[in-house]
């Protein structure tokens, strides 16, 4: 008997404890008044967002007026993504990838950049870097409200 009475009394500690801890687990258990209240306080504030622009975003919206025409010819693209690339927006990968659509395309169009990487003789990573830079310059002329193809 007395071994059912002890565990039915750490049964009601470990309940207490429990409860104590799942309805209040933030508010310290024998703080005065005077501390609650402040901590109270504290979870009351305002909750305040903002906009902080990436790096990458900065970056281009200070570009935008010197990519204007960068898909004028395949010199002006080059230009342009070596450009890019020294700002820290385009990668090395992004550059090989440059090099290749400089070389094979007639002229830098985001057209003729997909006619491109649908060729079937392009091996699986060619056209993940070819890929990967079209999505990058699209959002680069998209942010520089169409200055690439302007």
């Amino acid at each position: 008997m007395n071994i059912q009475n002890n565990s039915t009394d750490l049964k009601d500690i470990f309940s207490q404890s429990y409860h104590r801890n799942v309805l209040s687990p933030s508010l310290p258990q024998n703080n005065s008044h005077s501390e609650v209240s402040l901590l109270e306080n504290n979870f009351h504030k305002p909750i305040e967002d903002s906009f902080v622009p990436s790096k990458e975003y900065t970056k281009i919206i200070e570009l935008q007026d010197q990519i204007k025409g960068g898909f004028k010819d395949v010199n002006s693209f080059v230009v342009i993504s070596e450009k890019l690339h020294k700002e820290g927006i385009l990668n090395n990968d992004d550059m090989i990838a440059v090099d290749f659509l400089a070389k094979e395309s007639p002229k830098p169009d985001f057209d003729e950049f997909n006619k491109i990487m649908q060729n079937d003789y392009l091996s699986l990573e060619m056209k993940g870097l070819i890929s990967r830079l079209v999505q990058k310059l699209e959002m680069i002329d998209y942010l520089s409200k169409g200055a690439m193809s302007a």
